[in-house]
């Protein structure tokens, strides 16, 4: 069994919530985890209680989110509404950060909760955390892209937004099948052999069992690290040495400085800071031959960290760097356009250079 890197569970929440009341009961729905649940009349404040249930709810209707799991980057300001971007972050009852404040959710008035149930997870004491907090709770899958179109008409049923839910449960469906078309059948010999670098030494990666790095083998590709994950939160620790011995195709990196310490001296990725070049790194042949791409984090990590529908993204903006003579994909337009429809912004404001690392 895979060890939690994370508490799930504040037994001192009880003590310090006030319970919301009861609401009028208007509907049943059978969450993903098969319960039975009843739903108030009209939902209108939603309290995301792990980190991948926030882009969830904020696709749906980010008025509906009443706090957030984590802090948002300066740069993600230009890409989430200013309410949202104003809201507090509570802490998580899953992934790394402390567990939820309790005084600021008694404040948050929710009137669901939306959890992320993954197996190793005690469901009894989350659902203890549904009764603590007052709310009826859902249980969602959200580990992997192919979770998401349930997910979302899951809680699109739930709080109201059928129509939003189905629109872009459409595109999710629509992006894995296009995708699995074009590079599905690659014979395993001819698959791009990838190496996920993460922090900022790049000597921290995702095995190939981890829904982290889900978006190489989405994309056609090979990951070339074939260990077992030892915790949920992945992050597993290689050496430089490792990596040569591996020589892998591609190194794809969501980490800033990780990317500008390798790439400064190697067009075409041009460094996003001066100075830091890692000499050693030039050795390996991915670096030398400059196939080292930077995955944006803004504002939410496309890899999976958290896992969240910009993996829709990720996984065809690699396929097409891998495979272009077989998944044609204009980043220009395409990435843009996504941003308007999940995240509702102007096309005109997303900066595609600046997002891949290319300004």
């Amino acid at each position: 069994m895979l060890k939690p890197c994370f508490s799930t569970h504040n037994a001192a929440l009880a003590a310090a919530l006030l319970l919301t009341g009861a609401a009028s009961q208007a509907a049943e729905v059978v969450d993903m985890a098969g319960r039975h649940v009843q739903l108030p009349a009209q939902i209108d404040r939603v309290f995301a209680a792990a980190p991948p249930v926030v882009p969830l709810i904020y696709a749906l209707n980010p008025n509906k989110l009443i706090t957030v799991s984590f802090p948002f980057k300066p740069e993600d300001a230009a890409y989430i509404t200013p309410a949202v971007l104003a809201l507090p972050p509570v802490g998580r009852y899953l992934g790394e950060g402390s567990v939820p404040n309790p005084e600021l959710l008694a404040r948050a008035a929710p009137q669901l909760t939306v959890a992320w149930e993954m197996p190793f997870i005690d469901r009894s004491k989350v659902e203890q955390t549904f009764q603590t907090l007052g709310t009826p709770g859902l249980f969602v899958h959200l580990e992997h892209l192919a979770d998401y179109p349930a997910a979302l008409e899951l809680v699109g049923a739930a709080i109201g937004e059928e129509a939003r839910a189905a629109e872009l449960a459409g595109v999710i469906r629509s992006a894995l099948q296009r995708v699995a078309a074009a590079v599905g059948a690659i014979p395993a010999s001819e698959r791009k052999r990838v190496y996920f670098a993460e922090g900022a030494s790049g000597l921290l990666t995702e095995c190939g069992d981890s829904f982290h790095a889900e978006v190489i083998a989405l994309a056609g590709a090979e990951n070339v690290m074939t260990c077992e994950n030892k915790m949920m939160c992945g992050r597993e620790p290689t050496t430089l040495a490792q990596i040569k011995a591996l020589d892998p195709d591609v190194i794809v990196t969501d980490d800033a400085k990780f990317f500008a310490s390798v790439t400064a001296e190697n067009p075409p990725n041009p460094p996003l800071a001066k100075g830091g070049f890692d000499p050693t790194w030039a050795e390996l042949r991915a670096v030398r031959e400059g196939r080292v791409y930077r995955a944006p984090t803004a504002p939410f990590d496309w890899m999976g960290r958290p896992p969240s529908f910009m993996r829709v993204l990720a996984m065809q903006w690699l396929a097409n760097l891998l495979y272009p003579e077989r998944f044609a994909w204009d980043a220009a337009v395409e990435i843009p356009a996504f941003y308007a429809q999940f995240l509702g912004v102007n096309p005109a404001s997303v900066k595609v250079d600046a997002l891949l690392g290319r300004d």
